[in-house]
Parts: C-alpha cells; sequence; structure tokens
C-alpha cells in the first residue's frame, strides 16, 4: 500500500540508498486492512474515552468518525496522548510534565480547530450529513510538472542528453 515516495523502493541499481523513513502504526494513507481494523478499535475506544471525560459531546459530536479530516485529527490527538501518558517502568513514578503540554499544546487547540475543518452544523444526533467532495487539480499537472523538472540539473553521473 505504500504510497509515499518515501516508502517506494529504488528501483535504479547505482541509485541511492533506500528511505530509513516508515509510516508509523497512526498512518492512515499507509496501514493494511488488519492494522485499520486495531486503529479503527483503539481510536473508537479512546475518543468515546475523550468525550465523556471532557464532556465534548457537542464539540466532537457521535458522527465523528464519519468526518474523514476529524478522523484525522483524533488520531493523532490520540498518538500525542499517548507521548504524553505513557512510559516504561523506570519512568513510571517521576512527574511529568508532558501531561500538562498535551492539554496546552493539543487538546484543547485540537478540539478548536474541529469546528474550523469541518461542518458539524449540519449533523443531527441520529443523522449525519457530511459528504467527502472530491478536491479537483486544475488540468494540465503532468506537463507543468514535467516542464518544472526539467528545469533542475540532472543527477550527477548522467551524461548530457541520456535518460536518468
Amino acid at each position: 500500500m505504500m504510497n509515499s515516495p518515501l516508502a517506494q523502493p529504488n528501483s535504479e541499481p547505482n541509485g541511492p540508498a533506500l528511505s530509513p523513513l516508515q509510516p508509523c502504526r497512526y498512518c492512515w494513507r499507509e496501514i493494511d486492512q488488519r492494522d485499520a481494523a486495531r486503529l479503527w478499535a483503539e481510536l473508537l475506544d479512546w475518543v468515546d474515552w475523550l468525550r465523556h471525560r471532557y464532556q465534548l459531546g457537542s464539540r466532537v459530536p457521535a458522527c465523528w468518525y464519519r468526518h474523514e479530516a476529524i478522523v484525522e485529527e483524533l488520531t493523532a490527538l490520540m498518538a500525542a496522548h499517548t507521548a504524553a501518558y505513557w512510559c516504561d517502568l523506570d519512568s513510571a513514578d517521576l512527574p511529568r510534565e508532558d501531561m500538562t503540554a498535551w492539554h496546552t499544546q493539543w487538546l484543547w487547540p485540537v478540539i478548536e480547530r474541529l469546528t474550523r475543518i469541518s461542518d458539524f452544523s449540519a449533523c443531527r444526533p441520529h443523522h449525519c450529513r457530511y459528504q467527502n467532495h472530491p478536491q479537483p487539480v486544475h488540468a494540465g499537472v503532468e506537463e507543468y510538472l514535467a516542464a518544472e523538472i526539467d528545469t533542475h540539473a540532472p543527477p550527477l553521473g548522467t551524461a548530457p542528453g541520456s535518460e536518468g
């Protein structure tokens, strides 16, 4: 499923080494069906806890899971929460300022942003009106990019006029 060029194997025999970057387990775009099922289960449980704990029912409505941008935001928030609240056994008893940072830098800014990035106003408790609309790209993007790329210097070691 690897859609990112960073994750693509290099097809050139003498090309640069593969990227050491890997998509993390929270990357919806790159995970397979098994991992997506696991992540959905984790996210549903965590958002249920979050909505209850912070009484966010009106700010994170019951149909949140249908709003794709909201899923991305809440997944990132869950990942930040995990980083702030989970630690190894050696530091489990130590005070942690990152829990406060999670609230001030992540939780409340994300909650404020949710209403700006998704229109919950049309959603009702038992009816979601969210629709995913295609985001078109202007015609000619391939030609434009080919011409733009041609303005760059060829790769080192490539003879002029040869294909690299």
